[in-house]
């Protein structure tokens, strides 16, 4: 009974874990771990369920596909499902795929298959119709996927229209956009030169309403290619050039392919872009033989590959073959080893996070020039760090300065070690002692129960605090623009910034001292800083960095004490009588509002004036209390401001349709979250409705969003524009 117990322990936290790292990897683009990582996950918690059957689900990220849906884009469904692929690491794994599927279909013979380069770049998909491109879709749930139509001008190679003489009446291609290699390093080049020179206006005092106010520095093609279909700023969009390559069909009707080595060739007839490079192999001993000739090659393509695909290559068994939730069962993709490579750890730094987690860094340098600093060419780029996540893990890994070790750096995300090369150990070498104390303010750390972490505990430790600025000015506090970590930085050195409580006391003579910074920016940061005196009470406990708390938490808090000084007063039976807060977060809530230092900065906030109250809300018969969730891209207001409105007349926005849900705010035809709310029986409100209810609110009860925050709500207007001949154009905008 105790194994099960931890067997289920263990899935549930795997399924929580594999779905944050699946959001950050397909929607924010932004991957946390290596794919070698994430597979050895996915593959613990599948074993885990096939040993536990009684803890299926069907939410499991082991049977569905994940999902890449964001907001700003209308929802449609798939003419067909368009399935992941499973993995295959070893030529063991290939042959049990080769003996499932000879099995499915009823074959004792060597089957014939074809052989792929397996492109990482976002998936896509494309439907023609009469010839014509009607949408493109990504991949979304499988089911449901964004409609990004709009952008299907920057896949360059993209054809609007099919030629040839057999074309199909309805044609449905699935394949992958990417960044060329060639482009992604001009792109990135040009990226850091404005990067450099934005922050050189900034300082000169030169920046206008043009100048970026943060870049994003995307580490491979691969997130700038899914970050690019996913944009709304058509400026933007027009510097970016993205490549597509198809290599399958989803649904065609009016002509008809037998074979998946004849598919290229038929999608090329119609100016269709697909592979380049593929291998015909009879047996799955030969297709292995295929996989490695390809592994010899890729190095030479102009775009990243992590794989290989081996499909059957008889289209016409594939119904016979079947499907699973997931993954077709006549296909698989070979995933090849991570590159790696040799270094020498040479030092281990600690840096402390505003919540006074200290977290070691290996500083590397290449083992075949011990000595000389210099970082070794990993996948393209040169790497001279990599995290070693906490202590527990170097003292599992037996990690020691001076020892030389294996990196891997797949998903071109920072390095991981993998390995300590102990042949290559010198015999003076010493265990790596965590440390007892904060390496910038010398306070004992300590670590709490339940945690991998060490913490140092001191509010006036000046890199935690410097952090904590930085955190308190972010657009999701306080935002205070122009005071980012550049800015913070240089005042803290100065010792004009000690705590965010400085921030109100700061002249223009104190920013005159940042190097090269000049009357206009001066005037602009001192008018940013008044202006957040006046923000919403749940930024301003947000923003004071309290361990766990998040903005969730901070809007919960803000709307249950309706002051801050009610909340610093709570005890811990209020606390926990708040719906989703835990004991973690409640025990850091009182120790946080105990220590005399944060008590000090939060009495120079309120002297500077800083808004200690929430904004009373209208609690409408129909919004008080309630819960909100929005799918599909509202005409008349943005997300943001929709959910602004909700929770300004008392109500709240979830992210995901549940059993506590009370209205879907529909404005999508098709949508994972529509289905699941019919499903569920939750209310589904057109945008019709919502503005309805918004206007009885406001009529009703007088007050709710201060007038001078009202969002404009625009007219509803033609999602296609005409074009000069007065027909509907799907790409005139």
């Amino acid at each position: 009974m105790e194994n099960m117990e931890n067997a289920g322990d263990e899935i549930s936290s795997l399924r929580k874990m594999i779905a944050e790292y699946e959001r950050l990897y397909r929607v924010e683009n932004a991957p946390a771990i290596s794919d070698a990582e994430y597979d050895r996950l996915l593959r613990r918690l599948r074993d885990l369920e096939d040993a536990h059957p009684e803890f299926y689900s069907a939410d499991s990220p082991t049977q569905k596909v994940g999902d890449d849906a964001s907001s700003g884009f209308e929802k449609r469904a798939h003419l067909s499902k368009m399935l992941s692929l499973d993995n295959a690491f070893s030529f063991e794994d290939l042959k049990e795929f080769d003996e499932r599927l000879r099995k499915a279909i009823g074959s004792s013979k060597s089957l014939k298959y074809v052989v792929e380069p397996k492109i990482d770049g976002a998936g896509i998909s494309a439907v023609y119709e009469n010839g014509r491109l009607s949408r493109l879709l990504t991949r979304g749930n499988g089911s449901v996927g964004d409609d990004i139509t709009r952008n299907a001008s920057v896949i360059k190679n993209l054809p609007f229209e099919l030629k040839g003489d057999n074309i199909p009446e309805i044609l449905e291609v699935r394949g992958e956009a990417f960044m060329a290699n060639s482009e992604f390093d001009k792109f990135r080049a040009r990226q850091e030169a404005e990067f450099a020179k934005s922050e050189q206006a900034q300082f000169e005092g030169q920046e206008d309403e043009k100048s970026p106010k943060k870049l994003r520095l995307y580490a491979n093609p691969r997130n700038l290619a899914a970050g690019t279909l996913k944009l709304l700023d058509k400026e933007i969009l027009a510097e970016r050039s993205l490549l597509a390559n198809f290599y399958s069909i989803g649904k065609i009707e009016g002509a008809e392919i037998l074979f998946q080595s004849g598919l290229a060739k038929f999608l090329k007839s119609l100016g269709l872009p697909s592979v380049n490079w593929y291998a015909i192999a009879f047996g799955i001993g030969e297709a292995y033989q295929k996989i490695c000739e390809l592994d010899k090659e890729r190095g030479t393509f102009d775009f990243n590959t992590d794989g290989a695909v081996v499909k059957l290559d008889d289209m016409s068994l594939y119904s016979l073959a079947g499907w699973t939730s997931k993954f077709p069962r006549w296909a698989t993709a070979w995933k090849y080893k991570p590159a790696r490579a040799k270094v020498r750890i040479y030092d281990i730094t600690l840096q402390v996070g505003r919540t006074g987690a200290i977290t070691p860094v290996a500083e590397l340098e290449d083992a075949q020039k011990e000595g000389e600093r210099l970082p070794v060419l990993l996948s393209g780029t040169n790497v001279s760090r990599a995290t070693l996540h906490n202590f527990d893990e170097i003292a599992r890994k037996d990690i020691r300065i001076g020892d030389v070790a294996e990196i891997e750096k797949a998903g071109e995300i920072i390095p991981d070690v993998v390995r300590i090369l102990p042949e290559c150990r010198k015999e003076n070498s010493e265990s790596y002692a965590a440390p007892k104390y904060c390496p910038k303010c010398g306070s004992s750390l300590v670590r709490n129960a339940g945690e991998a972490v060490l913490r140092c505990i001191n509010p006036e430790c000046p890199e935690q605090m410097r952090r904590r600025i930085v955190h308190f000015a972010s657009r999701s506090c306080m935002d205070i623009d122009g005071l980012g970590d550049a800015v913070v930085s240089q005042l803290a050195s100065l010792g004009i910034l000690k705590n965010f409580a400085d921030i109100y006391s700061l002249n223009a003579d104190d920013l005159y001292k940042i190097k090269n910074f000049k009357q206009k920016s001066a005037e602009n940061l001192l008018l940013a800083i008044q202006d957040s005196k006046k923000r919403d009470l749940w930024r301003l406990i947000f923003g004071l960095g309290i361990p766990y708390v998040g903005e969730r938490a901070a809007k919960d808090f803000a709307l249950a004490f309706k002051s801050l000084d009610s909340f610093m007063n709570a005890d811990m039976k209020a606390l926990s009588d708040i719906s989703g807060v835990g004991e973690r977060i409640i025990f850091s809530v009182l120790q946080f509002f105990k220590s005399g230092e944060n008590l000090r900065i939060i009495n120079r906030l309120r002297e500077s004036g800083l808004n200690f109250k929430a904004e009373e809300a209208s609690q409408s018969a129909v919004f008080g209390g309630k819960i909100f969730v929005l799918t599909g891209t509202l005409s008349s207001m943005g997300r943001s401001d929709a959910k602004r409105l909700i929770e300004s007349y008392g109500g709240r926005v979830g992210s995901g349709v549940s059993k506590s849900t009370d209205f879907l705010i529909s404005a999508s035809e098709s949508s994972s979250k529509l289905d699941r709310a019919r499903e569920l029986g939750v209310k589904i409100l057109s945008e019709d409705e919502f503005l309805a209810m918004l206007k009885e609110a406001e009529v009703s009860a007088g007050f709710g969003v201060k007038s001078d925050e009202k969002p404009k709500i625009a007219k509803k207007e033609n999602s296609f524009l005409q074009n000069s001949s007065g027909q509907m154009s799907l790409f005139d905008f």
